[in-house]
């Protein structure tokens, strides 16, 4: 009698840029319940470079499930960073994901990494949250979510009475709401009015090299837009910028001058953004910043505060662990100083 092996359960494995399968990886990030924008293969090749993948196939050889890697490199070693406009990664698979799934990818993980500085899970892999990954450190982050299938009305209903008193003293002001294509507008207003007061903005030799090219691949593809606040003297004081993607409109990037600031001309450009999107299968995520003002004000338009796991990780031989410490105390140091 001829005994057959019982078939393996299908593990995930590490598969470096060299090997992925693009046209399949889109295909899963395309095809999965939470496919996020940030985890196309474009955008990876944008913000990480180089990445990798831990992938999971199935019996004919199809990508089921993944986890992109943001790897870096420095002083010979890999490590994962996670990527400036990027805020969540973590799972995306086709089918729910197994505790044995969990337990295989932070094997992997700890195997393939001795230093990560911070990865962040998205907000699906909401398992994470109650039983996090064995032998990392772990932190909570959270990002701001609103359903835009009700009316616009049914939306406003919903803002903080405070948002609604605001908008309604904004729209006396007379700004103009517009679509826009200058891409160089918004990032001159952020130029001159917020990059000044954070410490480390590099600019065109980094993060606005990045947005360009992440906003013409996205309007290539027909997944960017950029909306405006324009007086009535034509100047423009407020500008942002959304991706679509899998149902959700995610909330990248945006610029005020002081004037706009007055004005509340972002408050202005989010309400008409829900204006337009209003009673359609779209979940506008604001990717919120842990910043309490900045989450107070998202949280004021009726959105719901969501968590995501973090996880960070440091095996570091114990001379580049006492360096890198040196040079982040010096960081701090500078910025409580100047900061």
């Amino acid at each position: 009698m001829l005994l057959l092996k019982p078939e393996l359960p299908a593990m995930f494995r590490y598969v470096g840029p060299e090997s992925l399968n693009r046209s399949q990886w889109d295909a899963l990030i395309t095809d999965a319940p939470n496919g996020l924008i940030y985890a196309l293969s474009w955008y990876l090749d944008i913000v990480a470079p180089g990445w990798a993948a831990l992938v999971k196939l199935d019996a004919q050889g199809r990508y089921v499930a993944g986890l992109p890697l943001p790897v870096q490199r420095r002083f010979g070693f890999r490590y994962l960073k996670q990527p400036l406009f990027a805020q969540q990664l973590g799972l995306f698979s086709r089918e729910a994901p197994t505790p044995d799934d969990w337990a295989d990818i932070g094997t992997l993980l700890h195997r393939e990494f001795r230093f990560i500085t911070r990865y962040s899970f998205n907000t699906d892999n909401a398992a994470l949250l109650a039983a996090p990954l064995h032998s990392f450190e772990t932190a909570t982050f959270h990002t701001y979510y609103l359903p835009l299938h009700p009316t616009h009305s049914q939306l406003v209903a919903a803002y903080k009475p405070n948002r609604r008193w605001r908008l309604n003293q904004a729209r006396r002001r007379g700004l103009h709401l517009e679509p826009s294509t200058d891409l160089d507008q918004l990032v001159r207003i952020f130029d001159e009015n917020t990059a000044p007061l954070i410490y480390g903005v590099i600019g065109e030799e980094y993060e606005y090299r990045l947005l360009r090219a992440l906003y013409a691949q996205a309007s290539q593809k027909g997944l960017a837009q950029l909306w405006q606040a324009r007086t009535t003297a034509g100047e423009v004081v407020a500008m942002l910028m959304l991706f679509e993607f899998n149902g959700r409109l995610t909330y990248i990037f945006n610029a005020s001058t002081e004037a706009g600031k007055a004005a509340g001309a972002i408050s202005l450009l989010l309400d008409e953004v829900f204006r337009q999107y209003a009673g359609r299968p779209l979940c506008f995520d604001f990717e919120a910043p842990e910043v309490s003002s900045i989450a107070h004000f998202y949280g004021s338009f009726g959105s719901v505060e969501t968590p995501f796991l973090s996880i960070s990780l440091n095996r570091l031989p114990w001379p580049v662990r006492q360096l890198k410490a040196a040079r982040t105390a010096l960081v701090r140091a500078w910025q409580q100083r100047w900061g």
